[in-house]
């Protein structure tokens, strides 16, 4: 009987791991300038200000070609899957390679400014969630490309 070694089993070494990061850092950078990302966060804050982490891929922020969607209260403040055309997108990028990304929403239930930094060499992104009315989110994650995302999003975008 032949036994199989899967090939994740085997540890990866410093160049190859570093070699992973830059690759998931140039698709967020790509994704992040064609709109196209998600951001399922990995850990969030509670209001005391401890880190919770989060096993519900339906809580997440997602620029779809030049719409933003939002869903769960933490990342937005509400419980609804909240859709809006962004007044303002705009990325900054640093001499480091460190990305800046400041984001206005203004849909029905969803009003603010999310302000996401991506350091250069990984796709971990901080989140700052600044609404117009209700409480600071904040929330990390790594950034996706649509394309290579796992989230649930609800139907009927308000």
């Amino acid at each position: 009987m032949l036994m199989v070694v899967p090939s994740f089993a085997q540890k990866m070494s410093k160049a190859e791991k570093a070699a992973a990061a830059k690759l998931a850092y140039d698709a967020a950078v790509e994704s992040i300038n064609n709109k196209t990302w998600v951001i399922v966060p990995d850990t969030y804050a509670l209001s005391n200000g401890d880190f919770e982490t989060n096993i519900d891929n339906s809580n997440f922020l997602s620029c779809e070609n030049g719409d933003c969607f939002s869903q769960g209260a933490i990342v937005c403040d509400n419980s609804y899957t909240n859709v809006s055309t962004p007044s303002e997108y705009t990325v900054n990028t640093d001499k480091k390679g460190n990305v800046t990304i400041r984001v206005v929403v203004n849909g029905n239930y969803w009003k603010g400014t999310y302000k996401i930094t991506m350091r250069n060499g990984n796709n971990k992104a901080d989140v700052i969630f600044n609404p117009t009315k209700g409480t600071t989110r904040r929330f990390s994650g790594p950034i996706v490309p649509l394309a290579g995302a796992s989230y649930n999003k609800r139907a009927n975008p308000k």
